[in-house]
């Protein structure tokens, strides 16, 4: 199991090393465990693993406050968490936190109104019936995350994701129709989970990832993609979202990557793949393929790293959506030497 110097020593590395990038492969929600979607990707690539696990706490993972602390199925999943990481694997973590305020017409509990700047300034006021709920959330979180540090597994964790877009209930606005919400109190939200974390519950397993999206068109619209940018001391890794429509969005003017490699950090594709019209999300793999395959997700990047973007791991989301394994050629894709597997990976640093 690599220590968190370790962790971060490789993501440097292969930061660094335009030849490869480390792939990754995010769960399911509704409690996928790891062990089922590592079934999954050795049925599609030929028996290899991805070298990053990524993981959610809430609605689209483990629903940590469904679970409960404590009860079987929680340590069920921290026992898979933590042979991954044995077996010298990385494990990074995102929260899509429920709404303080939940909304009956949303599609997922993350999602729905929130509020403007009366309400953030209500949520991040010790004390108050919103901080009361949200941080009730953030303590489990933290908990889980503590009870990994225990068993010597690094996270990296990956708060208020996306948070520059209009989608989320702690976006920088939560409906299409509400203004945008000033950056400072989502960066008053990242240093409130931040002192939790560190000073309170003193959880030093933690590498902090700040991730915006940059994918083009997307729903409600985005901000600059440093818009809630918290600070180097309050961030170890950088990255993006990209969604991808095959229209460049990495260099789109204010959300380019480049922009978030000058911050100069370790820089991340901290969740990627294909929307439509590349990607038809009810087609079976090996007939989407034929319109856009994993393969083709591989060579678009490997052509940024080709234009000069340094990329330590990509994340493709879960097997629904976009990950390898849902587009076809999977086993194609992972036998690029650009891409390194489990695998490779302990040959590589051990």
């Amino acid at each position: 199991m690599y220590s968190k110097e370790q962790i971060f020593d490789v993501l440097k590395e292969a930061y660094e090393d335009s030849r490869y990038i480390l792939m990754g492969e995010q769960l399911m929600g509704d409690c996928d465990m790891p062990n089922d979607m590592f079934a999954r990707y050795e049925a599609a690539t030929g028996g290899k693993r991805p070298a990053v696990l990524g993981i959610d706490l809430a609605c689209y993972g483990f629903h940590l406050q469904k679970v409960g602390e404590g009860s079987e199925k929680w340590y069920e999943i921290i026992n898979q968490i933590t042979d991954f990481a044995e077996s010298g694997g990385i494990v990074t973590a995102s929260s899509h936190f429920a709404n303080p305020i939940p909304d009956p017409d949303a599609r997922a509990l993350c999602r729905g109104s929130f509020g403007g700047a009366d309400k953030w300034e209500e949520m991040l006021t010790e004390g108050t019936e919103l901080n009361r709920i949200i941080k009730e959330e953030l303590i489990l979180d933290g908990k889980f995350l503590g009870e990994l540090g225990k068993r010597g597994v690094t996270v990296l964790w990956r708060p208020l994701h996306e948070a520059n877009g209009g989608w989320f209930w702690f976006c920088a606005r939560s409906t299409k129709k509400m203004d945008w919400l000033s950056g400072d109190y989502l960066r008053r939200f990242w240093k409130y989970i931040y002192k939790l974390y560190t000073e309170e519950m003193k959880l030093d397993n933690l590498l902090w990832i700040y991730s915006p999206n940059v994918s083009a068109n997307s729903e409600g619209g985005t901000r600059d993609a440093l818009y809630y940018y918290p600070g180097d001391e309050y961030c170890d890794i950088v990255g993006v979202d990209w969604y991808t429509s095959n229209q460049n969005e990495l260099n789109t003017p204010g959300h380019s990557y480049d922009k978030i490699m000058s911050l100069g950090k370790v820089a991340v594709l901290a969740e990627i793949g294909p929307r439509p019209p590349l990607r038809e999300y009810d087609l079976p793999p090996e007939e989407q393929a034929k319109h856009f395959s994993s393969l083709d997700l591989v060579n678009m990047i490997k052509d940024h790293t080709k234009r000069g973007a340094k990329i330590a791991y990509a994340l493709t989301w879960h097997y629904g959506r976009s990950s390898i394994c849902s587009l076809g050629k999977a086993d194609e894709a992972i036998n690029d030497l650009f891409c390194i597997d489990l695998d490779r990976l302990k040959k590589l640093y051990k």
